[in-house]
């Protein structure tokens, strides 16, 4: 058994202490009563007094086991348990997402009304990360540069809901793939070297940065992390042009499947091309599929809370001194 506030304790000679500050003007009582002038005031009145001062000491004790109780109370008693260890299968993962100019582009469409490409991406990572029960995520967010948008956690819910604020060019509108993977790996490299897992998003060519691509994907195996590669952008689509001539547009010119194919292949991961929305849903499920990990085990004691214990008391004892001050 423990108290997990015990400086509450202190608190226990809070009445006395407000007793002796409050406490009357004796003298002054004294002569008021002296000046009543009433034959044998004295001897009536220490007759009185006698009585008083016994029904008052036995109404006391009840108000003073009733604070006594509401310190214990404060003070929040608990028991601990057995010591239990729990394992968990858990997938450590980061979330590398490109934010670029170019993710505003709205080739993809949903329930056929068109939406951007970073809209669609945060859509179906929302999805993925309410599946993350267990797991712990880190989001990094990249276009000239490349940011920890979150540090690995647990906490799915401010996850969710910082990645709706994640909006175009929130770090600029070119594309550093290089220093994303390996900002991406130094997150990853804080968790067991078997649950090292990557998840990097790009629908460009790597053209910004510090750090160059195969430096990162050195850091990477050197790690061991394993990085699952994405390419986003829809397939070449046959449009008229203002004059009225058709010609074959590509959205996704500037996408570099091949670098995002090494970076996957060379380390372990595996690389996916959307070019649909159900191209891109399809690939975070197969992901979700990846094997987790069973960790180490967390060491947990079960606590049980005893509050209440003391409180229930307090209340009988205030009842029992309620009914002995009305004479009950």
């Amino acid at each position: 058994m423990e108290f997990l506030w015990p400086v509450v304790f202190l608190l226990l000679p809070l009445p006395l202490v407000f007793r002796w500050l409050l406490k009357p003007d004796l003298s002054a009582q004294q002569a008021r009563i002296q000046a009543l002038r009433v034959p044998f005031f004295q001897q009536i009145r220490s007759f009185a007094l006698t009585g008083e001062t016994a029904h008052r000491t036995a109404a006391k004790w009840p108000l003073i086991l009733f604070w006594i109780c509401c310190v214990v109370s404060a003070a929040r008693p608990v028991w601990y348990g057995q010591a239990q260890t729990i394992t968990q299968n858990v997938r450590n993962i980061v979330l590398a997402l490109d934010a670029s100019g170019s993710m505003q582009e709205q080739d993809f469409d949903i329930n056929n009304n068109p939406v951007s490409r970073l809209n669609l991406v945060k859509l179906l990572v929302d999805d993925f990360l309410q599946k993350r029960q267990g797991d712990e995520v880190s989001l990094v967010i990249f276009g000239s540069e490349a940011y920890t948008y979150t540090p690995l956690t647990y906490d799915m819910k401010t996850l969710r809901q910082l990645l709706s604020e994640i909006d175009v060019g929130i770090a600029g509108e070119m594309t550093a793939i290089g220093d994303a993977l390996a900002l991406s790996v130094a997150n990853a490299g804080k968790v067991p070297a078997e649950s090292r897992i990557v998840i990097l998003l790009s629908d460009g060519t790597a053209n910004a940065g510090v750090v160059n691509v195969q430096e990162a994907v050195k850091m990477a195996k050197k790690a061991g992390v394993k990085v699952y590669t994405i390419g986003v952008g829809s397939s070449p689509v046959m449009m008229r042009s203002f004059m009225g001539f058709r010609q074959l547009v590509n959205p996704a010119a500037d996408l570099d499947e091949q670098t995002l194919t090494e970076i996957a292949e060379q380390t372990g991961g595996k690389y996916f091309r959307a070019k649909t929305s159900q191209d891109l849903k399809e690939i975070y499920e197969t992901i979700n599929a990846l094997e987790p990990v069973q960790n180490d085990g967390v060491l947990f004691r079960p606590r049980t809370e005893l509050f209440y214990v003391p409180l229930l008391l307090a209340f009988l004892f205030l009842t029992l001194a309620v009914i002995q001050r009305r004479g009950v």
